[in-house]
C-alpha cells in the first residue's frame, strides 16, 4: 500500500485501540464467560474501520499484512483479500469472506456442495465462504456460498491460541458463484502465503519490541538487564533475523517462493516469541502480559497455510 494508506491505518491502530485489538486474539474458552460480546463488537468495529480506510483496495497488501501482524489483528481481512483475487467485486462487495479450501474430497452436484472443513478462521462472523475440494474428474474446484444457510453448521475449536478457528460442515449448501480455477487458486494461495509471512514478520517485530521494552525496564544489579551482553546480543540477533526475513517477504519475486518464505517466517515467529517469553520469565505467562499473547498467536498463525515442514517439502518440488 502507499505511504499515505499505511500511515492512515497505522494511525487507526493508535495507543488506545491497539491494546484492544491485541486482546481480540484472547477470546475466552467456551463456558469461561465474559468478554465474548465485547470482543465481537471490537472485531466488527475494526472491520468497518479498515474497510472505510480502503484496506480492501490497498495497493500493497503485503505491507498491510505486516501492519496487521504488529497489532495481532484477528479477523477475516486476509482471507477476504485472497477471495477478492478469485471473485468479481460485485459477487462479494465489501463483505467479509472465510476460506474453507482443502485438497480433500467433496460432493459438488446440481448446484449444491457437501464438505467438512477444519480450522476455518472467523467462520461465525463472515458473510461468505470460499469452499474448495477435489474430485476424480476436475481436480480442485472452488465455490462461493453464503453464510447463514441452514445447511451450514460449525463448531469452534478449544485450542491453545483461544482464537476464532472452526470446523464447518456444508451439507447440501447452495452455490452462489464459482470461484476460479485450480490455476487461479494456486496464484491466489501464493499471494496469501506471502501476506501470511508478512503478518508473521509484523508479529515477530512486535514481540521483539515488547521484549526490548522489558529489558529496558527490568533491573538487576543496579542496571537494566538489557545492558548485559548476553541478552543484548540475543536481542540484536533476533532483530537481524527479522530484518532478513522482511527483505524476503517484500521482494518483488516473493510469490514465486511463497512456500519457502512462509516457512522461514513461521520459524522466525516461533523463535522470537519463545525468546520473548524467556526474557520475561514467569511474568510473561501472566494473563495481563502480552508476551504470552504473542507466543500463543504465533503457534496458531505459523501453521495456518501449511506447517513449515510441509511448506519446505513443497518448495523443494516433486
Amino acid at each position: 500500500m502507499t505511504a499515505v494508506e499505511t500511515t492512515a491505518i497505522a494511525d487507526f491502530f493508535d495507543d488506545d485501540l491497539a491494546p484492544l485489538v491485541r486482546r481480540m486474539a484472547d477470546r475466552p474458552r467456551s463456558g469461561d464467560g465474559g468478554g465474548d460480546d465485547d470482543s465481537r463488537e471490537i472485531r466488527a468495529m475494526v472491520w468497518e474501520g479498515l474497510v472505510g480506510l480502503g484496506a480492501l483496495q490497498a495497493s500493497d497488501t503485503v505491507r498491510l499484512a505486516e501492519l496487521l501482524g504488529s497489532v495481532l489483528y484477528q479477523g477475516p481481512l486476509l482471507d477476504t483479500l485472497t477471495a477478492r483475487e478469485l471473485l468479481r467485486d460485485d459477487e462479494i462487495g465489501q463483505a467479509p469472506v472465510a476460506l474453507a479450501v482443502a485438497a480433500e474430497p467433496w460432493s459438488d452436484q446440481d448446484g449444491v456442495i457437501s464438505a467438512r472443513r477444519a480450522f476455518v478462521g472467523f467462520a461465525a462472523e463472515v458473510d461468505h465462504f470460499v469452499v474448495g475440494g477435489v474430485d476424480d474428474t476436475a481436480g480442485l474446484r472452488l465455490a462461493l456460498v453464503r453464510a447463514g444457510h441452514p445447511s451450514i453448521t460449525m463448531r469452534r475449536y478449544e485450542e491453545t491460541s483461544r482464537g476464532e478457528a472452526y470446523e464447518v460442515e456444508f451439507a447440501g449448501t447452495p452455490v452462489a458463484a464459482r470461484a476460479g480455477s485450480a490455476t487461479e487458486w494456486e496464484a491466489a494461495l501464493a499471494g496469501a502465503r506471502v501476506r501470511q509471512a508478512a503478518y508473521l514478520v509484523g508479529l515477530a517485530q512486535a514481540a521483539l519490541d515488547h521484549a526490548v521494552d522489558h529489558a529496558k525496564a527490568r533491573r538487576q544489579f543496579g542496571q537494566p538487564i538489557g545492558k548485559f551482553q548476553g541478552l543484548a546480543f540475543r536481542l540484536s540477533e533476533l532483530s537481524m533475523h527479522i530484518d532478513a526475513t522482511r527483505l524476503l517477504v517484500h521482494d518483488r519475486d516473493a510469490a514465486a517462493h511463497a512456500a519457502a518464505n512462509l516457512a522461514a517466517a513461521s520459524d522466525l515467529a516461533r523463535t522470537v516469541t519463545t525468546r520473548t517469553m524467556q526474557i520475561h520469565g514467569a511474568a510473561g505467562m501472566r494473563s495481563d502480559n502480552d508476551a504470552q499473547l504473542y507466543y500463543r498467536r504465533a503457534a496458531a498463525e505459523s501453521v495456518r497455510l501449511g506447517t513449515p515442514s510441509q511448506l519446505r517439502r513443497e518448495s523443494w518440488g516433486p
